[in-house]
């Protein structure tokens, strides 16, 4: 589509992006490839569909949500218990009871401080910020709207670790990757992939680093975090979205996760309030308006990607940048094509047709 092409052009021309990738389709069919410009600054190496970009906060979802739904499958967390429940060894005096949905969707109390110059859990140190996740108490009581924070996702991805009794990583490895053959995906470090590869994000000094300034003091220190730090291409994640349309199913008739585990992201028209969420998943976005409101589900990381699922279409889309620019330009821009994909293919899925 010319369109598409266009958009990215006239990013890299205004110096918005290096350069981008897109792929989207439906659980059976690849409807729509484009790779175009660079996966680096240097301009050097191309984006590609198996091009290997840490995905920031799209991590939320694609790693920390996908493993809360796993292990809500095995029974071995509720969604519905207090978080302290699975940390017991939390000592900060809460406003009221928080349960492990509340982490998820960002209405627990835990978010950053409007005018304080930094949060209230940082620290240099990796090790020395989980500490203070389990001292520092919620700057407000738990709310109606949610408060985006990536504190919620760092003490989700301290429980993971409590009920599986793997580490965060391993457990995404063995959990969900190694079952959807995404094999140019990793949590914490890159995978081991040719250095030509490998993308770099914003913010960052080359290639394969974390671009979050707190998941990769985390990682570098040898702990966990569930908020950004993920690896993956545009393929892979191709992957993972396919089985969230077929509600949790492997290509091979197993689950990564069953049916009433699905249905805790399943969108609604309940608030149209800008990051409304539905278990991480947000359902409305500002930027993007009415489109396909109700029916979706998407995610984007702060260094120029997003991930995008239509469950009434059955349709997925996956729109990874190397932004070097304006962030709201940006992202409006990756909106556009994924609405530009989501209108003018022919979408019909086998689940369509029965």
């Amino acid at each position: 589509m010319d369109s598409i092409h266009s958009v990215f052009e006239e990013e890299m021309r205004d110096s918005i992006v290096h350069g981008a990738v897109v792929y989207a389709g439906t659980p059976e069919r690849i409807l729509y490839k484009a790779e175009l410009g660079f996966a680096d600054a240097a301009h050097s190496c191309p984006m590609r569909m198996d091009t290997v970009i840490d995905i920031a906060s799209v991590t939320k979802v694609a790693a920390c949500v996908t493993a809360l739904l796993i292990c809500r499958s095995r029974g071995w967390i509720d969604f519905d218990a207090p978080f302290t429940e699975y940390l017991p060894d939390f000592k900060a005096e809460l406003f009221a009871p928080i349960r492990v949905r509340d982490l998820a969707n960002h209405t627990s109390g835990f978010c950053d401080v409007p005018g304080e110059p930094q949060r209230r859990y940082f620290d240099e140190s990796g090790v020395r910020m989980l500490e203070n996740m389990l001292t520092v108490p919620p700057p407000v009581p738990p709310t109606a709207e949610a408060q985006y924070a990536c504190w919620n996702y760092i003490l989700l991805s301290m429980i993971l670790e409590r009920v599986t009794g793997r580490r965060f990583p391993e457990f995404c490895r063995d959990e969900i990757f190694f079952p959807l053959g995404m094999e140019d995906s990793a949590v914490g470090v890159p995978p081991p992939v040719a250095p030509e590869r490998l993308a770099q994000t914003f913010g960052t000094e080359r290639p394969g680093m974390i671009s979050d300034f707190v998941a990769f003091r985390i990682y570098r220190d040898g702990g966990s975090a569930g908020n950004a730090g993920m690896f993956s291409s545009a393929r892979d994640l191709g992957k993972l979205l396919r089985c969230y349309l077929r509600h949790g199913a492997l290509e091979s008739g197993s689950r990564l996760f069953d049916e009433e585990s699905f249905r805790e992201i399943v969108p609604d028209r309940a608030k149209k309030t800008d990051g409304y969420r539905r278990f991480g998943w947000v359902v409305y976005d500002a930027l993007m308006g009415d489109f396909a409101y109700g029916t979706s589900l998407l995610h984007s990381g702060w260094s120029g990607q997003t991930v995008f699922l239509d469950l009434k279409k059955d349709f997925f889309a996956v729109v990874l940048t190397t932004r070097c620019g304006d962030y709201t330009r940006a992202k409006l821009d990756r909106f556009k094509v994924i609405q530009t994909l989501f209108e003018q293919l022919p979408i019909v899925s086998q689940n369509q047709q029965k």
